[in-house]
């Protein structure tokens, strides 16, 4: 039984070589099945010409007047409103920070599984296999999803720079989305953005259960405003109720990829680090020298997170002699 495919294309001009890459990555992983997509635009002119004889099989515009820049709240709410009426089963973005955040607001949204910076796909008799790099591309992660399951995944489309080239004339339809709303959201003119937005600080402070309670996130929060960065927490903390879901990060939380990670009290199960292990820098603060998280840091602290965050809140603190 075929797949219900649709590729997530952005109409915007940084997007253009991503989008026929996508498409490319997509007849390259997915060659037997039938490959839909849905265009994002302020309008539909152009868009007929640039798709048509891409081999995509059909092509629905999402057009709303008063789009200027992507939005990326907005594009994933219109996009939501889309496919909660639109049969699918597997969505697919050209891997980028932006698409990446719009992604996983759209998996939540639709409360399906996401997988981000996927190099490869393969649909198995019992489902699809997916591949991404971990460990800064030393190690290969496989994700094994059922035929019945859903998904929204972002694919690395690095290297996929062939241009598609068919006869195939694809079913364009235009569909008027709903109006642009602005206020309190984030653009991709603003990345990186305001340090509370996790997805796309510059720096997280993380923690786990090692900060044993809301105190100790307190502390975590002291220690993000200081430099100016936003509070993760793994799974375990959200679940004890010690701070808000919002803060997530891992498979089913949020994926992060900023220039420091600090990881405190988090233990490095495989759950948590899926949303983190593409961060530039990880330094880790655990009591347990033997504990996952230390083969991933580039740094590490062996030690009480509480009190290595309140000697570094107070070296933070501390004028720097003239």
């Amino acid at each position: 039984m075929k797949k219900s495919i649709y590729l997530v294309l952005l109409a915007d001009p940084e997007f253009e070589d991503k989008n026929l890459n996508l498409i490319h990555f997509a007849q390259i992983n997915f060659e037997n099945e039938d490959l839909n997509a849905v265009v994002v635009a302020p309008s539909d002119q152009g868009i007929e010409e640039k798709y048509d004889e891409t081999g995509l099989n059909e092509i629905d515009i999402l057009a709303y007047s008063q789009f200027s820049k992507i939005n990326l709240a907005q594009t994933a709410s219109v996009l939501s409103d889309y496919f909660a009426s639109q049969a699918h089963s597997l969505i697919l973005f050209a891997n980028d920070k932006g698409t990446t955040s719009i992604a996983t607001r759209l998996g939540a949204a639709l409360k399906e599984n996401v997988i981000t910076q996927a190099n490869q796909l393969t649909m198995t008799t019992t489902g699809l296999q997916a591949q991404k790099k971990v460990q800064a591309g030393t190690m290969l992660q496989q994700t094994v999803l059922t035929a019945a399951a859903k998904a929204v995944i972002t694919c690395d489309v690095t290297g996929i720079n062939d241009r598609i080239t068919t006869n195939t004339t694809a079913t364009i339809t235009v569909k008027t989305a709903g109006k642009l709303v602005v206020a309190d959201d984030v653009t991709y003119a603003d990345l990186p953005v305001k340090a509370n937005d996790l997805e796309n600080a510059k720096i997280v402070v993380a923690g786990g259960r090692g900060m044993q309670g809301p105190a100790g996130f307190e502390l975590l929060q002291k220690l993000a405003d200081q430099l100016h960065g936003a509070l993760g927490a793994s799974r375990v903390a959200v679940n004890n109720g010690w701070v808000d879901e919002s803060t997530m990060v891992g498979q089913t939380g949020k994926v992060v990829a900023p220039d420091l990670y600090i990881a405190v009290g988090i233990s490095g199960a495989l759950q948590h680090t899926v949303g983190m292990d593409q961060s530039k820098c990880i330094i880790a603060i655990n009591t347990d020298p033997t504990a996952p998280i230390f083969k991933l840091a580039d740094y590490g602290i062996i030690g009480d997170g509480e009190t290595v965050v309140k000697r570094l809140l107070s070296e933070l603190s501390t004028p720097v002699p003239s």
